[in-house]
């Protein structure tokens, strides 16, 4: 069976960056399962999926325009601790994972560098404007049982259960 949308499949896969370094399975291949046609991994690394049979390996290379964006300047921000006196707490070269208040939305950014008056904060993906190289095995193609469709398309599967009953 072939790689489909609404088949259920197994990966094992390693990512690395152009200089080598390990994003997933520095130390073996690590192990994803979905089912395909739902969003629910990068468009770019599901795309290169389709057509491909139980067993087979291959090695690709998602690029950054593709996987999580060019790097983009404009989204590094410099915050004056009398804007944002939160920024005093924060650590240099950490990740910190805020909630907006009202609406419980969360968003990350890097701490780039801290200044007596301020605070540079990067909200660019961790990995934007990087290639990422994948190598992959499929372990397993099936068709999604009903169970799984329902979960990632739910809606879906009630109009067609309602119209059924109907």
């Amino acid at each position: 069976m072939e790689v489909a949308k609404d088949t259920f499949i197994v990966i094992e896969y390693s990512v690395q960056l152009d200089d080598a370094s390990y994003v997933k399975g520095e130390n073996g291949p690590v192990s994803l399962n979905f089912v395909v046609g739902y969003d629910q991994v990068l468009p770019g690394l599901e795309s290169r999926l389709i057509g491909l049979s139980e067993g087979m390996e291959k090695e690709f290379v998602i690029p950054a325009v593709e996987a999580f964006g060019e790097y983009d300047e404009n989204r590094v921000h410099t915050r004056p601790f009398t804007e944002f006196p939160e920024g005093r707490r924060l650590e240099v070269d950490k990740w910190v994972v805020a909630t907006n208040r009202e609406t419980g939305a969360q968003f990350s950014y890097f701490v780039k560098e801290k200044t007596s008056e301020a605070v540079v904060l990067d909200f660019n993906h961790p990995l934007a404007g990087k290639d990422l190289h994948y190598h992959l095995t499929v372990v397993n193609v099936r068709p999604a049982t009903r169970e799984e469709l329902e979960y990632v398309r739910p809606c879906e599967q009630q109009d067609t259960a309602s119209s059924a009953d109907a």
